[in-house]
């Protein structure tokens, strides 16, 4: 490991970058700066990462004059590789992959580590909107990117010691994740017999929100379920959408919504506006959550505070 990291404190694991003087975090700062150092990291196993992606990847990239060292995250154990990409102190990592895997990229980097190219490899390809906008072939992000990319900074949510940088979502709804991947690719029945063995529209079990608003303003209420977005680098609070039915069928409406589009849209949905929020499930249980779309189980009563830069991107459409 290169003896110039070390472990950052706080919200999350991962690396804190440390220079040994001010031009080499120029090398890393400096927008339009040739890509001399540009490395890639790849999912094979990700939602729509085509089976040659490591070809077709070399061949736009020599198209564009570009030249990079690629690794393969194509083992259980993901972070190892990303830190040993890291090690070789690259000015950019292009990562091809779903949600899940940027996210643990830009962990991995940290505030002042190298700026992240992401290229939507997902089912759902969330953060690669937020970063690119409506900009969503990979082949369009590469090379708009790289000839005319933007270097933005990355906010993220903590929850606890976790960090997200698209969503978290807590409560029943959370087990809507795998059947809604499972309908995006085509996989119907499996999301049939997914949503059959969850208790996703018992509407009985809440939780507890507490929030206090940029102004100063408090809020709290229940909620069966709940998501907070963390939103661009232009907003400087969480959006807080939650629902508390009186019935089944009005939770039932929300979760169609959440599998098929945005739930914030679905009858019942509430938004609110805070920077930092708490939740308490009724029963003290661990909450039930999903971070960037992966399943986590924290302690009631865990708070979430967002970070205005906690990692930085290379935008091909940010406006």
């Amino acid at each position: 490991m290169d003896p110039r990291r070390a472990l950052r404190p706080g919200c999350g694991t991962g690396y804190q970058w440390t220079f040994e003087d001010e031009q080499e975090r120029a090398d890393f700062s400096t927008p339009g700066q040739p890509m001399s150092r540009l490395a890639v990291l790849i999912n094979p196993r990700s939602g729509s990462v085509p089976a040659d992606a490591e070809s077709q990847l070399r061949h736009a990239l020599e198209e564009l004059g570009e030249s990079a060292e690629f690794q393969l995250l194509d083992q259980e154990d993901i972070c190892q590789p990303i830190d040993e990409c890291y090690d070789t102190r690259p000015d950019a990592v292009i990562v091809w992959s779903g949600d899940g895997t940027v996210a643990c990229a830009l962990e991995r980097a940290g505030a002042d580590g190298p700026p992240i190219l992401p290229l939507p490899g997902g089912t759902m390809n969330l953060f690669h909107k937020q970063i690119h906008g409506d900009a969503l072939d990979w082949r369009e992000c590469l090379e708009k990117s790289l000839k005319q990319g933007q270097q933005i900074d990355v906010p993220a949510g903590c929850a606890g010691d976790r960090r997200f940088y698209v969503a978290a979502m807590a409560g029943k709804l959370t087990d809507l994740a795998g059947p809604r991947e499972a309908l995006r690719g085509g996989r119907v029945f499996e999301a049939v017999e997914r949503l059959a063995g969850a208790d996703v529209l018992d509407f009985t079990h809440a939780m507890q929100f507490k929030m206090k608003d940029a102004q100063g303003a408090e809020a709290s209420g229940v909620a069966t379920a709940a998501a907070i977005f963390v939103g661009t680098q232009r907003d400087s609070e969480f959006e807080f959408a939650f629902i508390n039915p009186d019935n089944t069928l009005e939770l039932a409406s929300a979760g169609i919504g959440a599998l098929i589009s945005d739930w914030r849209e679905a009858n019942g949905v509430t938004t609110l506006k805070a920077p930092r929020i708490r939740l308490e499930d009724s029963k003290g249980y661990d909450l039930r959550l999903t971070l960037d779309g992966e399943p986590a189980r924290l302690k009631s009563g865990t708070e979430f505070h967002r970070i205005a830069k906690a990692g930085r991107a290379i935008s091909a459409g940010y406006e």
